[in-house]
């Protein structure tokens, strides 16, 4: 279990490590202290994309406060953001937890006095067929993906509302075309879009702006978390790269190689947003602008969606059936010898 919001901060040598600098807040953008200096909140920063963000953010001097469940990433992220020239702060915290939200934003507030962007990264995808999928895991990523940033973000508003501040959604193209190996998490997206779009209409006349970036695949540890965590009884595991003696089928492998930016790049992207908000990005627009309009051409015609992707599950199907004969006649061979 997670420890409820364990704040780390390391005083640089020869200063001070008392409760008052501590609490030292962070000079806002109308704070009139030098170059504008924001405090942001970043979720998921432990690796892959959040922790590219961090960095990025981390060269121009802002504070950054972490959260993630690995606190020990963190650390090493916290060293990494302090050396480049930003002022981090750890948050260990699990958002599966419905408390953690509130946590995270006072732990953020508490130490840099205010918040002035909210970069709602975090998110599990676990692919798996539905009717294969652990209970606990569907939770799991509704929970993290979805309730997480709505919570955060409402725990963050006031302070947002006040600074005039951002928040940049972490969506994905997947919603463009319904994938049943990612249909939770494919959910999970559509359903931060939706409301993406509605807090920003609610909130910009006061201020705040709100910023959704549509990603593709990006080349993170996402996929090895899914070789870890999901479909590891399978004879071929679901969203993992596909054997090289098989062709390239969406309703079972990872992306190509080519079809997935570099978490620098996305990254580089989604920094741009924190001075310059726009409503929607598309990282990278080759990948995903292809991914919207095969999703209009199947909300066109919703039969030829259904029977494309049919025939990929049933060739899955076929090959899972093949792989597992192939397994037990090997363990029948090895029994007789």
């Amino acid at each position: 279990m997670i420890r409820p919001s364990r704040i780390f901060q390391r005083p640089e040598s020869g200063s001070h490590s008392g409760p008052e600098s501590a609490r030292r807040p962070v000079a806002g953008p109308a704070s009139g202290e030098g170059p504008r200096r924001l405090r942001i909140l970043v979720t998921g920063a432990s690796a892959g994309l959040g922790a590219a963000i961090a960095r990025e953010l981390a060269a121009r001097g802002h504070g950054l406060a972490l959260t993630a469940r690995r606190g020990d990433r963190l650390d090493d992220l916290a060293r990494e953001v302090r050396a480049l020239g930003g002022e981090p702060l750890v948050v260990p915290d699990d958002l599966a937890d419905p408390e953690a939200p509130a946590r995270i934003v006072a732990a953020a507030v508490g130490r840099f006095g205010g918040l002035d962007v909210l970069i709602n990264n975090a998110g599990v995808g676990l692919p798996r067929y539905y009717a294969e999928s652990d209970p606990e895991a569907l939770r799991l990523q509704v929970a993290v993906n979805f309730t997480a940033p709505i919570l955060l973000t409402r725990h963050a508003l006031p302070h947002l509302v006040e600074s005039r501040g951002t928040v940049i959604n972490i969506g994905s193209a997947i919603g463009a075309v319904a994938n049943p190996i990612l249909g939770v998490y494919g959910a999970t997206k559509a359903g931060l879009a939706y409301w993406n779009d509605a807090l920003r209409r609610e909130v910009g006349h006061r201020g705040v702006r709100v910023c959704l970036v549509d990603l593709g695949p990006v080349a993170t540890e996402f996929f090895d978390a899914v070789r870890r965590r999901a479909g590891c009884d399978r004879v071929n595991p679901l969203g993992i790269d596909p054997p090289p003696d098989r062709l390239y089928n969406a309703m079972r492998d990872r992306p190509p190689a080519a079809m997935e930016a570099s978490p620098a790049e996305a990254a580089r992207r989604i920094a741009r947003l924190v001075d310059r908000p726009r409503r929607r990005i598309s990282p990278l627009r080759r990948v995903v602008w292809p991914v919207r309009v095969v999703g209009a051409i199947l909300g066109l015609i919703p039969p030829l969606g259904d029977l494309a992707v049919g025939a990929m599950i049933r060739r899955v199907e076929r090959e899972e059936a093949a792989g597992g004969e192939a397994l037990r006649s090997r363990a029948v061979d090895r029994a007789a010898r």
